[in-house]
């Protein structure tokens, strides 16, 4: 079967998966009697698990036999390196994704579109109003809850799907990794539904591609994707804690332009790194 078709089976399973995860919602709902953050929070995670990972691991299991060498979840000495430099990228690119984030959301659409756009600023912020109640709820074990539920269990979910399952099936499909990372990052970007945060998404998801085509382990971009989502998690919880004015999403990093700038070029370099290593101990370059 070739790669267009396993792509869409795989679609199926999640519309299958996103179902059952909606019927999940529901009941869960009818039976706590109401919509309360504790509650709302488990189901988030829950439904990450069936709506992504679950259909990842059945097309592992169906196209390959073994989800752990599908996912190539074994990590040697030399990607254990690419790991721990993947972790350490994520925070020098900190500075080039709130330049992004900052840029793509003073863009304006076209008059004729002024309607539409306003919808979707307004559910963008809806979706951050819900995620700020999550992470802005004080103590210790409600950090610890968060970051499992939002940043460990996206991670995995979300690099099981885009990149284990849509990129890796890109490479072989394009017999070109540099546009399967790509198209699986704008992907990744466009599935979040956040318009006005597509771009330093898509960028992310690029790096986060290209982490795990040239890493060879399925954990090298899940750690730096949760080290992305855990620094949020926690500066949330220490701006809650101690009173102070910190937007995670928008950090206002003095002269944004410079920093961005230094940010994008040590990122570049961090990443043909990352490459030069996987290529030096890979046998199969589009593997």
């Amino acid at each position: 079967m070739g790669p267009a078709a396993r792509l869409g089976i795989f679609l199926l399973l999640v519309v299958t998966a996103f179902l059952v995860a909606a019927l999940i919602t529901a009941a869960t709902m009818m039976d706590t009697g109401g919509a309360k953050s504790d509650t709302l929070i488990w189901i988030q995670g829950i439904s990450q698990i069936v709506m992504f990972l679950l259909p990842a691991l059945i097309f592992a299991w169906l196209f390959d036999g073994k989800a752990s060498r599908y996912f190539q979840t074994g990590v040697k000495r030399w990607q254990l390196w690419t790991v721990l430099l993947s972790m350490l990228l994520i925070i020098i690119a900190i500075p080039m994704v709130d330049m992004l984030s900052t840029w793509n959301e003073s863009i304006h659409l076209p008059e004729s579109l002024s309607q539409w756009e306003a919808s979707m600023r307004q559910k963008q912020e809806q979706s951050q109003q819900m995620m700020d109640g999550f992470l802005a709820r004080p103590g210790i074990g409600n950090m610890l809850v968060n970051l499992l539920v939002l940043a460990l269990i996206p991670a995995v979910c979300e690099e099981f799907v885009f990149r284990g399952v849509v990129q890796k099936t890109l490479v072989q499909w394009t017999c070109n990794p540099h546009v399967a990372v790509l198209i699986a990052a704008a992907i990744f970007s466009v599935t979040h539904f956040e318009v006005f945060l597509f771009l330093p998404r898509f960028v992310l998801g690029v790096v986060l591609g290209y982490i795990y085509f040239y890493s060879r382990t399925i954990w090298a971009s899940t750690l730096a994707h949760f080290t992305n989502n855990a620094i949020i998690v926690v500066m949330y919880y220490i701006s809650a804690t101690n009173g102070l004015d910190i937007d995670p999403q928008h950090l206002q990093i003095p002269y944004p332009a410079l920093f961005g700038a230094i940010s994008l070029i040590l990122t570049t370099i961090v990443v043909i790194f990352i490459a030069k290593i996987g290529v030096k101990n890979q046998k199969n370059p589009l593997d």
